[in-house]
């Protein structure tokens, strides 16, 4: 089951606008890449997840693409 956090998080993420969802989800990609030890780096991870079906869900999978790419420009 889904956690309230993670439904707002998917509510704000689908009021976005197209530049701000691919700046987000930057975002998230960066942060979950990094190792906190704990139950943050899951949650970062969970949030990334979020930015990744948020992006499908609109019909712009190169949103996330884009992002990785602003984060790791080897990515994909």
């Amino acid at each position: 089951m889904e956690s309230a956090g993670l439904r707002v998080f998917r509510g704000y993420l689908s009021s976005l606008s197209n530049d701000l969802l691919e700046s987000v989800t930057e975002d998230y990609v960066w942060l979950s890449g990094l190792d906190f030890r704990g139950a943050r780096s899951t949650d970062f991870r969970h949030r990334r997840e979020c930015c990744r079906e948020e992006c499908l869900r609109r019909g712009e999978p190169g949103l996330y693409s884009e992002a990785e790419r602003g984060v790791w420009p080897s990515a994909a």
